[in-house]
């Protein structure tokens, strides 16, 4: 069984990237199956300091493989832009392919995006994803990869659908600008970016099949996390794509019976972005200093993300649809810092296990503290969980125990070189 899929196991914001960097040197193929730009993983590797929003963290490693399926929407002039940044500074995209099927985030989708969060904040990135996906689903008025293989054919469905466009953004939203004036500028921005991407189109659902049937080694990249997702998260305040292991699957077409890992990525604390409920929420000083110690600010929008404690209720519910088989766990050295650490260990009149009803309540949902710990202080230059202080082996102990799953790897900085694997 080849295949290992790493998924957030919070709200997003979990150190995916760094995880994906670290699995990539033992990886022939890394997939990146969901989301969009709105997404971002930040590494810190021997190449410096990246945050990659569309291509697959993989991408560091010279001979893996790295591909965009059809689940991820795609902006191309971001892409591009990408692209020519990692190239800058002396990164290779040999490997890189795009599947033709994936949709593009066209300029009426950022249109629609900051009109309607101008009307009722969800607190999205503003990156047009959630009206690309409507789009996508609503089949008659999307573009895809493929559509930039005939430039004559693409320009003349461009055109058509930003008249449309123009007219639905001017009904909804009369305080927008007029698209149409800037229309051929838009266009040539996205001609210019066809030209640059037009090579990296391939079969990535063909290469997958023949790297299974080679019994190579497949990393599947998910971005945002499990609270995220469209189903399973805390709706409404979600993304617009499904973030769990499950989406994996079905994004790629690989079978669950070839996956043999799957590895929740979570923080020692919890973060999210934007508005929704946040149990384990912390307010005061505690807060600002975990938010400037982590450095907690959006790697796409660099909105500050709001902090709290770990909260159990919501790991294991993660657990539970992702089928974690193994957990690598971050900032552990950042949380340390801290004085005083709690945990949310259940939340009043609420069985163990979350139902969808509670998802559904969480904003009214009263935390239960049981668990507070030391701070376990500096933990720079520990390569063994030997040698980590009383108190964040007991903390990890805990988060074993209580979710049911084996922490495989902890995290204590932000290089590449900074985990211990267990």
């Amino acid at each position: 069984m080849p295949v290992t899929i790493v998924v957030g196991a919070q709200w997003g914001d979990e150190g995916k990237g760094k995880i994906v960097d670290m699995l990539a040197q033992s990886s022939h193929v890394v997939v990146r199956y969901n989301g969009g730009n709105n997404a971002g993983h930040t590494i810190m590797n021997e190449y410096g300091e990246f945050v990659l929003h569309l291509i697959p963290a993989g991408i560091f490693n010279p001979e893996t493989y790295c591909l965009i399926e059809r689940g991820v929407v795609i902006h191309p002039p971001s892409l591009v832009g990408e692209m020519n940044s990692l190239e800058e500074r002396g990164i290779s995209l040999k490997h890189l392919m795009i599947n033709p099927c994936s949709h593009m985030v066209m300029p009426w989708h950022i249109a629609e995006d900051q009109g309607n969060e101008s009307n009722g904040s969800i607190g999205t990135t503003l990156r047009g994803i959630g009206p690309c996906y409507k789009d996508k689903a609503g089949r008659w008025q999307a573009l895809r990869i493929h559509d930039l293989l005939n430039k004559t054919d693409f320009v003349k469905k461009f055109d058509s659908i930003c008249l449309q466009k123009e007219k639905e953004l001017h009904a909804c939203f009369p305080q927008q600008d007029n698209m149409l004036s800037h229309l051929e500028s838009i266009r040539c921005s996205y001609l210019d970016a066809r030209e640059r991407i037009l090579p990296f189109i391939g079969d990535t659902f063909g290469f997958i099949r023949k790297s299974l049937a080679s019994r190579k080694q497949i990393l599947l990249e998910g971005a945002q996390g499990t609270l995220l997702d469209v189903d399973y998260g805390t709706y409404p305040y979600v993304t617009s794509s499904h973030t769990t292991s499950m989406a994996g699957c079905l994004l790629t077409g690989i079978s669950p019976v070839d996956v043999e890992r799957i590895i929740g990525v979570m923080k020692a604390y919890v973060t999210r972005v934007g508005e929704g409920p946040f149990p384990t929420e912390i307010k005061g000083e505690q807060h600002n200093k975990l938010r400037e110690i982590g450095r907690e600010y959006g790697a796409t929008t660099a909105r500050p993300r709001r902090c709290g404690w770990l909260d159990f209720p919501l790991l294991r519910y993660a657990a539970e649809v992702n089928h974690f088989t193994e957990i690598a766990l971050t900032k552990l050295d950042v949380l340390g810092t801290l004085r005083r650490i709690k945990v949310c260990v259940a939340y009043e009149d609420t069985e163990h296990l979350l139902n969808s009803l509670d998802i559904l309540n969480l904003k009214n949902k009263k935390c239960r503290y049981q668990h507070v710990y030391d701070g376990w202080g500096n933990l720079n230059g520990i390569r063994f969980r030997d040698e980590l202080p009383e108190q964040a082996r007991i903390y990890t102990k805990s988060i074993e125990e209580d979710i049911g799953v084996p922490v495989r790897y902890i995290s204590i900085g932000g290089k590449r070189k900074e985990i211990i694997t267990l």
